[in-house]
């Protein structure tokens, strides 16, 4: 992690370096594609994947290691795509900042969003949040890297970081009180490492039409 982060946020990670999961993209994937085998061929419920609060209450412990499947990859082709967005986008995180900033982000997203299921007591997809923290990540620090949608049609990071924000803000200006709750506390991962970069963000463009507005003001004395 370089000087864009802030200095408290630095420390703290290095000190949890030591949890760090190297090619923990490749680990992500390897679950994703066992809960695909598992729900395709073993005719497993999705809602086994979905990790529920009141069962864990009940005993089922198992559901607190939720794996990386949503209700709608039920298709090989799809899964393919998935599984090639997310070694690409977690091995360019971790390229970036190190294999233990990269865990520590995903592990604090992990448990931001069970908190989020235990407080509003609801089933949460847990992984669906952590991805959402993920893309959102790789946008604000690769916004012009291209990727290639069906290996044909080109987008910027930066781009598909607005999409993923644009859902999250839809979800959360049109959920109730409980999507609310939880979705502000299983993003709490991205604004906690990225608010810093993205107020300094803000102010440098605000100076900068504040400084152009102020020239074309003067070009016309």
């Amino acid at each position: 992690m370089d000087e864009r982060f802030p200095k408290w946020l630095r420390v703290f990670v290095r000190k949890l370096d030591f949890l760090a999961i190297p090619n923990i993209g490749m680990l992500v994937c390897g679950l994703a594609i066992l809960a695909f085998i598992a729900r395709a061929i073993l005719s497993t419920p999705f809602e086994h994947f979905v990790f529920d609060p009141q069962r864990v209450l009940q005993g089922e412990w198992w559901r607190l290691f939720a794996f990386p499947l949503s209700e709608g990859l039920s298709d090989p082709i799809w899964l393919i795509f998935y599984v090639l967005y997310v070694f690409y986008v977690m091995s360019a995180l971790e390229g970036a900042w190190g294999a233990g900033p990269l865990t520590v982000f995903v592990l604090l997203g992990y448990v931001c969003a069970l908190v989020g299921a235990f407080v509003t007591g609801q089933p949460v997809p847990i992984w669906y949040y952590i991805l959402e923290n993920v893309s959102l990540a790789f946008g604000t620090l690769f916004p012009e890297v291209e990727l290639y949608i069906y290996f044909i049609l080109p987008v910027k990071a930066k781009w598909l970081a607005v999409l993923a924000g644009g859902i999250v803000l839809f979800q959360f200006l049109t959920g109730g009180p409980t999507t609310k709750l939880v979705l502000a506390i299983s993003l709490l991962p991205y604004f906690l490492f990225f608010s810093p970069m993205l107020y300094g963000y803000a102010k440098r463009r605000w100076m900068v039409a504040k400084n152009r507005r102020r020239f074309d003001q003067d070009m016309w004395r």
